[in-house]
């Protein structure tokens, strides 16, 4: 019979006092450097049929030196649990290889085509599941991938309200939000950070530019963070619009941008592991980087 004892320890374990002093991955966001991104149904499927990386692909994906990866699942993964569970099983596969991960529970919120209440219910199952079947130390869950508003005081009371139904039933993971304008950073300087004080704010970048445009637009990101005291990542980062197929290019960029970041000590997620097209960082289903990236990534280690 439990004594009053481990009764009284039992219920400060789950108060939410201890909640909020258990160790998330918000705490350790600002050890990481530079991660990939796994563009939507890459990390689960290949060909219309479902696959897994298997252990040894995350383990290759951080011998090529990334320390993060992040994935979402996709608009069209259907309302059941059969797509979140590949997921699952991808999550446990970089966790084996040392990767955490930042997952987005749903793709897109765009205020022309609002969410019905089924949506709603979807978003959170998946955040109950990921949030009872995953680390806090090794995973942050983002209510959404982007969201496609007019203006911050449009987005803010959708934001929140993500936020709150992730909370509810993930009480204990950090949540990554971003600005109005598809995560820009425009967007995000024009953004208060929610009440809830367990998030991480995104950046999305696809405008390269010389030294000086990234060091002012992202020392204006650092300094938001400052501010605000709030953990800011820039997940996803392209190169110029222009440059999406042109590698040459785009490792120029990189060059460019990513000493800026670690200067500012801002950590960073490429764009992208793909099956193919635009902004694709490998050759092949291997997670190497293809020959010029590789070689402007590790100028900026």
């Amino acid at each position: 019979m439990p004594t009053r004892r481990t009764v009284l320890a039992a219920g400060l374990a789950a108060s939410p006092a201890a909640q909020a002093a258990a160790a998330t991955l918000r705490d350790s966001l600002p050890d990481l450097r530079l991660g990939a991104n796994l563009e939507r149904w890459f990390p689960i499927a290949a060909s219309q049929r479902p696959r897994r990386l298997g252990r040894a692909w995350w383990q290759d994906l951080r011998a090529a030196g990334f320390d993060h990866a992040r994935l979402f699942i996709p608009r069209d993964a259907g309302a059941g649990e059969e797509v979140p569970r590949l997921f699952l099983q991808a999550i446990e596969d970089a966790k084996a290889a040392g990767l955490p991960i930042l997952l987005g529970l749903s793709d897109l919120y765009e205020p022309w085509a609002p969410w019905d209440e089924a949506a709603w219910r979807v978003m959170q199952a998946r955040a109950r599941l990921f949030g009872t079947a995953t680390d806090p130390a090794q995973v942050v869950l983002g209510p959404l991938n982007e969201p496609a508003f007019d203006d911050a005081a449009a987005w803010t009371p959708v934001r929140d309200r993500l936020l709150a139904a992730a909370r509810a039933a993930a009480p204990r993971h950090a949540l990554v939000w971003g600005g109005h304008e598809w995560c820009s950073w425009r967007s995000l300087l024009r953004q208060a950070p929610p009440a809830d004080p367990l998030t991480i704010a995104e950046v999305h970048d696809y405008e390269g530019g010389a030294a000086p445009w990234v060091a002012e637009r992202f020392g204006a990101v650092a300094a938001w963070r400052d501010r605000h005291r709030t953990p800011v990542i820039v997940a996803e980062l392209g190169g110029a619009l222009p440059h999406a197929e042109d590698e040459a290019a785009w490792a120029r960029d990189l060059s460019v941008a990513l000493p800026v970041l670690r200067r500012l000590n801002l950590p960073v997620t490429l764009w992208a592991v793909t099956h193919g097209g635009h902004w694709r960082l490998q050759e092949g289903e291997a997670p190497r980087p293809r020959p010029r990236l590789a070689q402007a990534l590790r100028g900026a280690r």
